[in-house]
């Protein structure tokens, strides 16, 4: 797509970068890529229209305070700069999830989220594959931040993904979920975009 680009958006917690196309847009479908990943590994996603939010310190986004809640008021800022009134639907992959607990949209969608460390983690922390100052954002333990959730929010686990069974039906029967399983590994948007899109084009029950 011709006027798919990026650009650096700043706000009181550091400059964001997203990628997206200039077209005017009615409601926002915004999307935040997993640890170690890169916003352009989602291209075919922005090319449908999604605008791709980068975590900083990864791709070419400028890095500021390691800490989910700061990316996360980033985030809100830099869209909200951009569409002050349109409707967000927001859609996290693994710890982008995370990420969107603590944003506000109409809808959030998270992806396989990590609620909690798993052997995956620890085995690619283990070879080198995970920078020292992203581990912590990736080992923690999100319940509590789930528990404390006034929205819903959508939680769909890859059916081949990183969350042991415990932690699936822990996720499935909390209050503040709608769960579901998609087929697949950990990074659904690669792994089944169909399914993803499909789900994110549905609507859920009480929604218009």
């Amino acid at each position: 797509m011709d006027d798919l680009k990026r650009y650096f958006v700043p706000t009181p917690h550091g400059e964001v970068s997203l990628v997206f196309d200039r077209l005017a847009r009615a409601e926002v479908l915004a999307i935040v890529h997993g640890a170690a990943r890169r916003s352009l590994q989602l291209k075919p996603w922005a090319e449908r229209g999604a605008v791709l939010v980068e975590l900083p310190g990864h791709g070419q986004a400028p890095m500021i305070e390691a800490k989910v809640e700061v990316w996360a008021a980033a985030f809100q800022a830099a869209l909200r700069q951009l569409w002050a009134a349109q409707p967000i639907t927001l859609v996290g992959e693994s710890l982008g999830g995370v990420i969107a607990l603590h944003m506000e949209a109409e809808r959030r969608i998270l992806l396989d989220p990590p609620m909690e460390p798993t052997p995956a983690v620890a085995h690619e922390i283990r070879y080198g594959n995970v920078a020292p100052w992203l581990q912590p954002l990736i080992t923690s333990d999100y319940w509590s931040l789930l528990d404390s959730q006034d929205q819903r929010v959508e939680a769909v686990c890859a059916s081949n993904g990183n969350l042991p069974q415990a932690a699936r039906d822990r996720l499935s029967a909390h209050p503040n979920v709608d769960y579901g399983e998609i087929a697949g590994g950990h990074v659904l948007l690669d792994d089944n975009p169909q399914a993803v899109l499909q789900l994110i084009q549905k609507r859920s029950p009480g929604r218009d």
